[in-house]
C-alpha cells in the first residue's frame, strides 16, 4: 500500500515545492518507488522544477473528466524509480473540484502502484489543501524562520485541527452541529480556544471523548525548516512546538533543518533540482537526511513505536546535524 505523503505551507514563498522535488528525489534514490503529484491546483509548477515541459496530460483533465484513469496521467522523470502527475493549472476550475470529484481523486491516488506518494500542495488554508493534508495523521508541513512564516504555519495547523476534528463525525451529526456552531462563534470574535471546544465537546457528547482522544493523539504532523541559517533559527521551531502543544494540543516532529543555499533558486533557473546537479553540497545532504528521518517516521509511525515524550530531542539532533554537516 502507497504511503501518503502531503506536503503544505501556512503561505508560499517557504520552497515547499522545491523540498517536495528533492524528497521526491532523494527517497526515489533510496530504492523507493515514489509518484509525486502536482496538487498546487491553480498555481502548478513542479514540471519546471523537475525539468518537464508542461505538455502531458495532468490532474486538471481529470477533475475536467477528461480522462477517468489516474495511472494514464503518470510520465517519468529522468530519475529512476519517480513518476510524476502534473497539475494543469491551465485548465478553468482546476482549483475549484466538486466534493464527488475530490473523493474520486483521492481514492485513485491511494490505490497507485508505489512507496510513497508525494503530494505538493498549495500554500494556505483552502479547504481542498486541508482536505488532502488531512489524508494521513503525519503530513508534513513547510516553514522558515521568519516569525511571520512561522505563525503562518501555526494558523495552517490551527484549521486544520478544527477541520480533522469535523472529519471525525458525519456530516449530519449533533457534534458536527456542535463544532460547526462553536467555530462560527469563534470566528466572530468570541474568547474560544481549540482546547476548550474539546473540553465542551466532552461535556456535551461524553461517548465521544475515547475516540476523540485516541485520535488527535495519532495526528501529529511533520515539520521541515527551509532557510536556515545557523542553529540559532531553532527557536522558530521550539516557539511552534509550543503554540501547538499549549493551544492545539498537538504534538509536531521536526524532521529536517534545511540550509539556506542561493544556488537552490539557480538550480530552479536551469530546471534542474539541486539535489541532482551537486549532490555533495549541504542543502543536499540535509535533505537527504530528511529523507531517511521520513522514512525512519514512517516505519515507526506504522509500528506505533515513535516516543512521543521526546521533546526537543529531535531538534537538538538537526542542530547538531546542521552544524556538523552530516547526514
Amino acid at each position: 500500500m502507497v504511503h501518503l505523503l502531503p506536503i503544505a505551507s501556512g503561505k508560499g514563498g517557504v520552497g515547499k515545492s522545491a523540498l517536495a522535488v528533492s524528497l521526491a528525489i532523494s527517497l526515489a534514490q533510496n530504492d523507493k518507488k515514489v509518484i509525486l503529484v502536482d496538487l498546487d491546483l491553480g498555481g502548478a509548477n513542479l514540471h519546471t522544477l523537475l525539468g518537464l515541459k508542461n505538455n502531458h496530460a495532468g490532474i486538471g483533465n481529470f477533475i475536467n473528466r477528461q480522462i477517468n484513469d489516474v495511472s494514464a496521467l503518470l510520465q517519468d522523470t529522468g530519475t529512476p524509480n519517480l513518476k510524476f502527475i502534473a497539475g494543469d493549472c491551465l485548465l478553468p476550475g482546476t482549483a475549484n473540484m466538486d466534493y464527488l470529484i475530490k473523493k474520486s481523486l483521492i481514492q485513485k491516488l491511494s490505490t497507485l502502484d508505489g512507496d510513497y506518494l508525494i503530494m505538493d500542495l498549495g500554500a494556505g488554508a483552502a479547504y481542498n489543501t486541508l482536505d488532502f493534508f488531512l489524508l494521513t495523521h503525519n503530513s508534513l508541513i513547510v516553514t522558515t524562520p521568519e516569525i511571520t512564516s512561522v505563525l503562518n504555519a501555526y494558523s495552517f495547523l490551527k484549521s486544520s485541527a478544527y477541520r480533522f476534528l469535523s472529519s471525525l463525525f458525519s456530516a449530519t451529526s449533533a457534534e458536527r452541529k456542535f463544532i460547526k456552531k462553536y467555530t462560527n462563534e469563534a470566528a466572530a470574535g468570541s474568547e474560544t480556544s481549540f482546547l476548550d471546544l474539546l473540553d465542551d465537546l466532552y461535556e456535551e457528547f461524553p461517548d465521544c471523548a475515547e475516540h476523540v482522544k485516541k485520535e488527535l493523539e495519532l495526528f501529529r504532523p511533520q515539520v521541515i525548516l527551509n532557510n536556515g541559517n545557523d542553529s540559532h533559527d531553532l527557536e522558530m521551531c521550539r516557539r511552534l512546538r509550543a503554540l501547538s502543544q499549549k493551544k492545539l494540543g498537538m504534538g509536531l516532529d521536526f524532521i529536517g533543518f534545511i540550509p539556506h543555499d542561493d544556488n537552490v533558486s539557480l538550480a530552479v533557473a536551469l530546471r534542474t533540482p539541486l539535489v541532482v546537479s551537486n549532490p555533495s553540497c549541504k542543502f543536499s545532504l540535509q535533505v537527504k537526511a530528511a529523507a531517511e528521518r521520513i522514512m525512519l517516521h514512517n516505519y515507526n509511525y506504522s509500528s506505533e513505536s515513535f516516543d512521543n515524550n521526546a521533546e526537543d530531542a529531535d531538534l537538538e539532533q538537526l542542530g547538531h546535524d546542521f552544524s556538523e554537516g552530516h547526514i
